[in-house]
């Protein structure tokens, strides 16, 4: 009974020794490549050394409240492989700078307003009344949204498999609908085209300046 339980043990040793090895091999997969969208600005593939995550940041600047954001749909075509962006599988977040001059130039902080987790609302301050402004002639409020997709390693593979066929041409699509002032503007969207590139992408050093908050978030 002893020789079978010390087989038992050996068998079940090796066995968490090979999927910790497949484990292992399969992020050094992945960490070969330094994978980034080039010729865009509309999304990002980021690498936190954990996993690969688009972000997609979207912004409005103006006079007016945004008081609702409901993203409907979309996708991210890489090379001839679709990932299509629901709502179920993304993070969300809104900030609010309230203190932006017609310069695009911001006095004041971004605070957050809405946060969305995989399909669940844990945050809904959009449709708050906003503080009045001192200068309301130069003022903007400035609005940021930033759509987040974790890649899945099956994605990922996939996403090799394109680059190491050369399919690099690529587009993403966003829709979505808002309520500003009160009036639905549903049917929004957004869509752009990029390369998949293995290797550094444009540097944040030139992104315009309405890309400084995204850039002190996540680069």
């Amino acid at each position: 009974m002893k020789i079978k339980n010390n087989s038992l043990l050996i068998i079940s040793f090796f066995a968490a020794i090979t999927l910790l090895y497949c484990a292992t091999t399969r992020q050094n997969d992945f960490s070969n490549y330094s994978f980034t969208l080039n010729n865009t600005l509309s999304i990002f593939l980021i690498n936190n050394e954990k996993d690969y995550y688009f972000c997609i940041p979207v912004q409005y600047a103006g006079e007016y409240q945004i008081s609702r954001f409901e993203f409907d749909n979309g996708d991210v075509l890489i090379g001839d492989y679709n990932i299509p962006l629901k709502r179920d599988e993304l993070n969300i977040s809104v900030y609010l700078n309230e203190a932006e001059d017609e310069d695009g130039n911001t006095a004041g902080e971004f605070y957050i307003i809405y946060q969305e987790k995989n399909g669940k609302v844990l945050a809904n301050k959009m449709a708050e009344p906003l503080a009045e402004k001192k200068d309301p002639d130069f003022m903007m409020n400035h609005y940021y949204i930033f759509i987040e997709k974790r890649l899945t390693d099956n994605e990922m593979k996939n996403i090799v498999n394109e680059y190491k066929r050369g399919n690099v041409q690529s587009q993403m699509s966003i829709w979505y609908d808002l309520t500003i002032d009160n009036e639905e503007q549903n049917g929004s969207g957004i869509l752009d085209t990029f390369d998949l590139y293995d290797g550094p992408g444009i540097d944040p050093a030139f992104f315009p300046s309405n890309l400084d908050f995204f850039k002190a978030k996540y680069l």
